[in-house]
Formats: C-alpha cells, sequence, structure tokens
C-alpha cells in the first residue's frame, strides 16, 4: 500500500460509513456490504430528541428576530413617532409567533396565550 493509497483511506474513513454494492438486475438482485466504517453510531433517541428540540428552539428564536424586525420598519415606515409606541405590542407579537414555533417541538406542554394566539393576521 503506499503512502497516497492510505491517505485516500484515511479519508475514506473519515466520510464514508458503508459501502453498498449491488449486483444484478430484477429479481435476481443482490447487495453486499464492502466496507463499513468502525466508527459507532453515537446517535441515541434521547440525544435526537434533544437535538431537534434545540433546533426548534435556535428557529424559534430566529422568526422572533425577524418577525420583530419586520413589524418595526413596518411601524417606522408610517413615519412620526408612532414606532415607539408601537414597539411593545409589537414585541408581544413577535414573541407570540416564536412562542408558536417552540410549542412544536417541546419536551413538555407549554403553555398557551390564551384565546387571541391567532390575532396577529388581522394586523399583517
Amino acid at each position: 500500500m503506499t503512502l497516497h493509497s492510505r491517505v485516500r483511506k484515511d479519508i475514506m474513513d473519515k466520510l464514508v460509513r458503508r459501502v453498498t454494492v449491488v449486483q444484478g438486475s430484477g429479481e435476481n438482485r443482490q447487495a453486499n456490504v464492502v466496507y463499513k466504517s468502525d466508527d459507532e453510531d453515537e446517535d441515541n433517541p434521547t440525544l435526537r430528541r434533544l437535538e431537534k428540540t434545540i433546533r426548534h428552539m435556535l428557529k424559534a428564536q430566529v422568526i422572533a428576530s425577524q418577525e420583530a424586525y419586520q413589524r418595526h420598519v413596518e411601524a417606522v415606515e408610517k413615519g412620526g413617532n408612532s414606532w415607539v409606541y408601537e414597539e411593545p405590542k409589537n414585541f408581544m407579537k413577535a414573541r407570540r409567533k416564536a412562542m408558536k414555533e417552540m410549542r412544536k417541538a417541546a419536551p413538555f406542554k407549554m403553555m398557551k396565550f390564551g384565546p387571541d394566539d391567532d390575532d396577529d393576521e388581522e394586523d399583517e
């Protein structure tokens, strides 16, 4: 084995988990695993669920930021100082929209905000 092929094998070890060769066609098809990585798959269901929850929380923060920014820009476009008075309401609506996203993947039941949850659609 040359140095070049050893380097390529080391790279393949890091990138590829398994190589399966499918031979034949139709009903005479056969699949053979010709390479399988020695690394154990460390994903377990608990960590996958935790990662999904964290991803949804981060997505909710992005949604809140985008929503708050968009509402701020719209308030400023109205002109004058009205944006100052609208900011608290805009932040509350952005937070409410983010909480809806967080509820999707929460590992526990999250509090609802009440009957006015969908009222922010009338402002758009």
